[in-house]
This record gives structure tokens, sequence and C-alpha cells, in this order.
């Protein structure tokens, strides 16, 4: 009866985003903090397959092989071009997992396909920062920084970054999955109350984690660190 109760109450909280995120990870701070208000010189769209990191867990969650249904699934990411104040020009990489992630060490591969999106001539002042920024407050805290599998993935969050670079962006053989294909999807993965609660309680642990331990563990020790650096050259 009362796992019952904990994997009704997960689920509730879950699907209705009671486990918020309405601020960036430290990581993404650092980052916007330090190159946030640069101009972005050149974006581009990156679709990536599902790793499988992303397969096995999806696996265990649903318990069944999910390959066969996630074959034809990417995972949307921006990477953007930044001009620095020596000229000098570093890349950007954005993406959304259960939370925003903004990296300048990753790894590009040849699964990744990119596609560069032309910025338009009223957009030649747009930095990180208000790029993220505006597309926050256009769409809601809400929805910018928390994740639901199909009503608000990482496709949907890169979508709005797009919009906001260049709304008229097109590609010929690429097209963002629909919100209708991937609800599909999940009807196919999650066949019964057993996987779709187990699914709930998975991400809720998940987000409770990175919010409370992981967050909190990045600042801490970020705060240390500078203590220490600060004693060192006093």
């Amino acid at each position: 009866m009362g796992s019952y109760v904990f994997l009704f109450y997960c689920k509730k909280t879950i699907d209705e985003y009671n486990v918020f995120f309405y601020d960036y990870n430290h990581k993404t701070k650092t980052v916007i903090d330090k190159y946030g208000d640069f101009r972005i010189s050149n974006a581009y769209l990156i679709m990536a397959p599902i790793n499988n990191v992303t397969l096995f867990m999806m696996n265990l969650v649903t318990m069944q092989n999910c390959k066969h249904i996630l074959d034809d699934t990417m995972h949307a990411m921006l990477m953007v071009e930044i001009v620095m104040d020596n000229n000098q020009k570093k890349l950007i990489l954005i993406e959304k997992t259960s939370h925003i992630n903004i990296l300048t060490d990753f790894k590009i591969d040849d699964t990744h396909m990119i596609y560069k999106i032309k910025m338009k001539p009223k957009q030649n002042g747009l930095t990180l920062r208000s790029l993220m920024n505006e597309t926050c407050n256009r769409i809601g805290k809400p929805k910018f920084f928390n994740w639901h599998i199909y009503r608000n993935n990482c496709q949907y969050f890169i979508k709005q970054l797009v919009i906001m670079i260049n709304d008229k962006f097109k590609y010929k053989h690429l097209n963002f999955t629909s919100r209708k294909k991937t609800k599909q999807y999940c009807d196919q993965m999650f066949y019964n109350k057993c996987a779709i609660n187990f699914y709930y309680s998975f991400i809720f642990a998940h987000n409770f984690f990175q919010k409370y331990i992981n967050n909190v563990r990045q600042h801490v020790v970020s705060n240390i660190s500078n203590l220490l650096f600060m004693r060192k050259n006093a």
C-alpha cells in the first residue's frame, strides 16, 4: 500500500512539474557569467542519436527493449560561436536533459548532424545571455527550465532558441519530431501502469538529486575553491 501511494505521489508531482527548476545549475551559471555578454557570431543546430546510456536507462525504466522505438528519435542541441574582446572565438553548447546545460567542454563526433542557422541582420547584437533571457520571458520559467518527455523536451526547447535566432530557419532534410508523434513513442514504451509509475519515480529521484544534492555540491566546491584561491593570493 505504501509503495502504491509513493508511486502515485511521484507520478502526480512530476506530471504537474512539482519538482521545479527555476534557475540554472551552478556550472551553467558560471558559463553565462563568463561568456554571456559576448556577441553570438554564428549558430548551429545539432541533432544526435539517442546515446547508449539513455537507451539503457529507458530499457531499465520501461522494462523492455526500446531501441526499435527510439531509432528515429534525435537529441537536439544548439551550438553558438561567440566573439570575445580579443577577437578570439569560442564555441558553446546548449542542451536540455532534465535541466539546462550550457557547456564549453563538449564532444562532437561523426554521429552528429550539424546545420548552420543563418543569423538575421537584426540579431547581430544577440548575446548568449540575451538569447536565454528573451526565450525564458517568451515561453515562461516552468517550460524554460523544466523538462517533460513529450510536452517540453530537448527538441521543443532548442526550437524555441532557434526561433529567437532566425524564426524562418528551415532545412530540407530536417524536421523536429511533433508532440503527437513523441506521445505515440511514449505510449509504446510505457505500455502499463507499472512502467509509467517506475518512470515517474525515476524522474522524481533524478530531479531531486540534481536540484538539492548535485547543484548544492557544485556550489559548495566552487566556493571552497574560490576561498582557497583568495587566501593563496592574499
